[in-house]
């Protein structure tokens, strides 16, 4: 029975998830997975597929994430809402933290940015954690504070590199640097206990809103958990034409459909005059660490 028990430490995960959020009156979105444009943003690629049939031939692409048609969902009115969707990336090599398909959880608040965000993410790691020891007899995360340690990313970049963040990522020359720096150079560095990170450079947050003392940087946070990067949040950038100058300026590298479809939802959203706020999360990644699992695979 021992080799069952990640794979239902994963069902109790995501049946404790959805409990969370329906305990807050939010509305799961089922997504599909079959897309005609997906939200074409820097540095993700999509799988694609084709649909043939005797009218002819038409391309889908497999979604990267959740966003999409909950972003159309939002536009409809749906407000708070979730999914817990199959998401996919090509050009990913696999290893324990990565593989081509995942599942992931995203939710979206109205009315909000992206502080809120950030503490629904405290609060439900801590509720996840909780019903992890409940059901399995011990806590999985021990050192969860009440109050994470934030981190700003320029600061860290100053701090233990050379390198000026926001010049590095404003150079398209050197932008494909940043991971690389940020991976062999900070990471290791930081702690074990859960913490956030936060002021990304807008200039690689297309899709974060940027902030208003400090236009540079964007209002995007990550979050970590013993070492591993586990979600990536943020105030949704709602100005419609900045979107679609980046997603038309990706067609021309990658030649994938500018999504009119979320570009449409995005202005809607803006109109709207209410502001959004989001996190997508990976499942495979916090059900390993709350299985106590060290690939990804195995649950």
């Amino acid at each position: 029975m021992a080799y069952l028990q990640p794979i239902l430490t994963r069902e109790r995960t995501i049946k404790s998830i959805r409990n969370f959020f329906y305990q807050l009156n939010f509305h799961e979105i089922i997504t599909p997975v079959l897309n005609n444009a997906i939200p074409n943003e820097p540095n993700l690629y999509s799988f694609i597929t084709r649909w043939k049939t005797n009218r002819g031939e038409q391309t889908f692409f497999l979604p990267m994430s959740p966003e999409r048609s909950l972003k159309l969902s939002l536009a409809k009115g749906i407000d708070n809402c979730f999914s817990i969707g199959h998401s996919f990336r090509n050009l990913e090599q696999e290893s324990p933290l990565h593989s081509p398909e995942f599942l992931m959880l995203e939710w979206y608040r109205t009315d909000a940015d992206y502080h809120q965000i950030m503490d629904d993410v405290k609060e439900l790691i801590k509720f996840l954690n909780y019903e992890s020891c409940r059901q399995a007899g011990r806590l999985r995360i021990t050192n969860l504070p009440d109050s994470w340690p934030i981190f700003s990313l320029p600061e860290l970049f100053k701090k233990y590199t050379k390198h000026d963040l926001i010049k590095l990522t404003n150079d398209e020359t050197k932008r494909s640097d940043y991971d690389k720096i940020f991976c062999n150079e900070i990471e290791s560095r930081l702690p074990k206990e859960p913490f956030f990170i936060t002021d990304f450079p807008a200039s690689i947050s297309p899709l974060c809103r940027p902030k208003k003392d400090n236009p540079l940087l964007a209002e995007r946070f990550e979050f970590y958990i013993n070492g591993i990067e586990l979600g990536n949040g943020n105030t949704e950038n709602t100005d419609w034409k900045s979107v679609k100058k980046v997603f038309e300026s990706q067609k021309k590298k990658n030649n994938y459909p500018v999504d009119e479809d979320f570009l449409n939802a995005l202005k809607t959203l803006d109109e709207s005059g209410k502001t959004y706020a989001g996190v997508g999360i990976g499942i495979d990644r916090l059900t390993a660490i709350l299985g106590g699992a060290n690939h990804i695979k195995l649950v």
